[in-house]
């Protein structure tokens, strides 16, 4: 077992470097490795580079764990062909420790972690000498946001989680316990600190893709709303408001392609479309299973694993007449089940179009829908974390909380207002705070914020155990067990892979 465990220690470690190694210990001339690399500037800026890449890997799962959690989106049940029923149980309620959605996301969480730690340790032994202090500020500053970040999904998702501060490099420092809640979030709360006083608002637009103050302002915004603690959430928030942000004016326009990193993006995962390895694929995801996907997405594919994080009758209903977003966000497959049973499309239309007799309509996400597409399974779309309509809803919210809806009502309706829809008016908290939920909700809908919207605001359980009395009733296929939401599926369980090889890491109560 010991050697069971220093083994994957030694994967945890080589994978979580930047840097190519190999398990020889002689090395080619000229081949990276920990002995000749952390020296230069440019060595640590690749390092921090590849502290950003685990974000993707985190994205290709968070819209299961995150959105499809929520009444948002759903699952299209494939009678066919049952191999996502991992993803189902995670939208169901009935995920296991097993899942190895969890665990994918768990382990990409911490190797992020681990690169950065590798980065914070390394660069504190560099003589002064041969890395100037603005560019040690500025990669001290990114590795300690994303160290934050990384950990506040986690404890977001898992609640208290194992504490890395440092360089895992043994056994003593690789199988530690949990950390309380708290904990996490003091260290969340000081590493975003740091990286504030660190790292500059955005010095153009399109930006580069890198976090900026805005991004770690935006963020430590949302750890205090998370946290409750309102009055500290708002002078950051504000601060966001002075550093050249805007809203486009079309909220169409800010999922198209030329508007990657725009004056409305606080911070996006980086994707680009091509053979490099670099893209993304997310609107295959989200269509129809589909043989043939030509007439959907303009390039022949045999999408087996499309029919998830669909918009729900929920959602849409959700919208107010005259709300442009809901065009903007979902748009409609028509077509036909063959003899195979199998859904073949001919056309992709508006939601506001009327249905057509004899035609099946399957509703996907259009905000990543960017046609043409010339590769298959290969797109360009960024993910976005967050943009300024959210830092807008957020200082609404905290002012609002803090018995101010006068101040609040201005941000609230600038985002209102560039959907089409008449500025609200009420000065009533509790009115106004049930405003303010509602359009996070259709302004942010399939960016993987409502599920912990209504976690942060106590509304998770009444909520979706409302919505599970619906789906029940619309699909005979959901299980009786299914959308039974109490405390304990407030987080997921500890991937169960982890507690077998970490005999110190506690299971979450109801797993």
């Amino acid at each position: 077992m010991n050697k069971l465990l220093s083994f994957i220690l030694i994967l945890i470690i080589i994978s979580a470097t930047s840097c190519k190694k190999d398990f020889l210990v002689l090395y080619p001339e000229g081949q990276i490795n920990e002995g000749n690399f952390y020296k230069t500037t440019s060595d640590f800026q690749q390092a921090v580079v590849g502290a950003y890449t685990p974000l993707r890997d985190v994205a290709l799962y968070s819209f299961y764990m995150e959105e499809m959690r929520s009444d948002n989106t759903e699952y299209d049940y494939n009678s066919k062909d049952r191999g996502g029923t991992g993803y189902e149980q995670l939208g169901d309620f009935l995920d296991v420790s097993s899942n190895a959605v969890l665990a994918n996301v768990w382990l990409a969480e911490y190797k992020g972690i681990q690169r950065t730690n590798v980065i914070l340790d390394r660069i504190a032994n560099i003589p002064v000498t041969t890395i100037v202090d603005a560019d040690k500020k500025q990669i001290i500053g990114e590795a300690k946001a994303l160290r934050a970040h990384y950990y506040f999904e986690l404890v977001r998702l898992f609640g208290g989680v194992p504490l890395y501060l440092h360089e895992v490099k043994d056994n003593s420092s690789a199988f530690i316990n949990r950390s309380s809640v708290d904990d996490v979030y003091t260290q969340i709360i000081t590493d975003y600190t740091d990286a504030l006083s660190m790292l500059a608002p955005p010095a153009k637009f399109p930006q580069s893709g890198v976090i900026t103050k805005g991004m770690v302002a935006t963020e430590l915004g949302l750890v205090y709303l998370t946290r409750k603690d309102y009055a500290k959430a708002t002078p950051l928030l504000q601060s966001i408001t002075q550093m050249g942000y805007g809203l486009l004016p079309n909220y169409a326009d800010v999922f198209k392609l030329g508007n990657k990193n725009s004056k409305e993006s606080i911070f996006e995962v980086q994707y680009k479309a091509g053979t490099d390895g670099q893209s993304s694929a997310f609107i295959y995801k989200f269509i129809p299973v589909t043989p043939n996907t030509t007439n959907i997405l303009g390039v022949n594919y045999n999408n087996t694993s499309g029919g998830f994080n669909v918009p729900t009758p929920d959602i849409v209903a959700a919208y107010e007449k005259g709300d442009t977003r809901l065009d903007a966000s979902i748009a409609v497959a028509k077509g036909k089940i063959n003899s195979n049973v199998d859904f073949i499309a001919d056309s992709v239309v508006s939601i506001l179009s009327p249905p057509t007799a004899g035609s099946t309509s399957k509703m996907f996400i259009k905000k990543f829908y960017n046609k043409p597409y010339g590769l298959q399974n290969n797109t360009d779309d960024n993910w976005p974390l967050y943009r300024y309509s959210d830092v807008l809803l957020m200082l609404a919210e905290s002012l609002n909380e803090q018995g101010k809806p006068a101040e609040a009502l201005p941000y609230l309706n600038l985002v209102r207002t560039r959907a089409g829809l008449a500025p609200a008016t009420s000065s009533d908290q509790t009115t106004l705070r049930t405003i303010i939920l509602h359009e996070r909700r259709v302004e942010l809908a399939f960016e993987n914020h409502r599920w912990f919207d209504l976690l942060r605001t106590d509304q998770a359980i009444p909520v979706m155990n409302a919505f599970g009395v619906k789906q029940k009733l619309a699909h005979p296929y959901i299980l009786p067990a299914a959308y039974n939401v109490t405390n304990d599926r407030l987080i997921y369980a500890i991937p169960f892979r982890e507690t077998q090889v970490n005999s110190a890491l506690t299971q979450n109560p109801g797993y």
